[in-house]
């Protein structure tokens, strides 16, 4: 869908890779190789509310929250929005998900100084 999305609009389609790790503190580790791949690839575990590994994204498709996160600022399961921009460092010919930013048309941001009152950082 996210495809057929980015060629009806005219935008670019492009995945975007989770960074993993395993270990805590000094002893933790970014997997690499066939490692990181595998990662990747192994389904989404929904029991475990795991996340994809990559995820496919385009500027301007709509969005859908799907959990309550924080339901007093209109943040909450069932929520649409559009993604407005992707932040993305590119390592080795892949994108890698750093934070996107959202809008969302049932939050406003405390701040009455922003420009963007309808925008969340994710």
């Amino acid at each position: 869908m996210t495809q057929a999305f980015a060629g009806a609009t005219g935008q670019e389609f492009a995945v975007y890779y989770a960074k993993d790790t395993v270990g805590r503190g000094r002893n933790k580790t970014e997997l690499a190789g066939q490692n990181a791949r595998d990662a990747w690839d192994t389904p989404i575990k929904s029991l475990a509310e795991d996340l994809s590994g990559r995820l496919a994204l385009v500027i301007g498709m709509p969005i859908f929250v799907v959990d309550n996160i924080a339901v007093e600022l209109g943040i909450s399961n069932g929520s649409g929005g559009t993604l407005v921009i992707g932040l993305s460092p590119v390592r080795k010919g892949r994108r890698y998900a750093i934070s996107a930013e959202v809008d969302l048309p049932l939050y406003t941001s405390p701040d009455p100084e922003t420009d963007f009152r309808h925008r969340l950082v994710i």
